[in-house]
């Protein structure tokens, strides 16, 4: 007589393996589509900062600005931010070092608004 028991236990072993990683992997997708979505207004303001200071660093004296609306245009500390609220403002993800500054914080609100940069000063036009 055969001694089979060892065989069924290898076989459910497997098979728990390889459900943990399929559902591991699920998991994995689903949590990057979520966060991949989340907020897409934070992705325009990051691109909208960038293309400021692109656009200043090349010498062109007005830029015109269309997102995110209801946000802000400001300095904090040696760097330009651009943030939904003026008060509580997140330096890690908003902002960039900058030798530019503006005057005061800049609503973009109607968009596009035009914004002159003058002698590294940043001020709604």
């Amino acid at each position: 007589m055969k001694n089979t028991r060892g065989f069924l236990l290898a076989e459910e072993t497997l098979k728990i393996v390889i459900a943990v990683i399929s559902i591991s992997f699920l998991v994995y997708f689903l949590y990057s589509i979520y966060f991949a979505n989340k907020n897409p207004e934070l992705e325009q303001a990051k691109a909208t900062l960038e293309f400021l200071i692109e656009q200043a660093d090349a010498g062109i004296k007005e830029v015109e600005v269309y997102n995110p609306e209801g946000w802000y245009i400001l300095n904090y500390k040696e760097n330009i931010c651009i943030c939904e609220d003026t008060d509580d403002c997140n330096p890690d993800n908003n902002c960039v070092k900058s030798d530019l500054s503006v005057q005061e914080a800049i609503e973009i609100d109607n968009p596009p608004i035009k914004l002159q940069i003058k002698d590294g000063m940043i001020s709604k036009g």
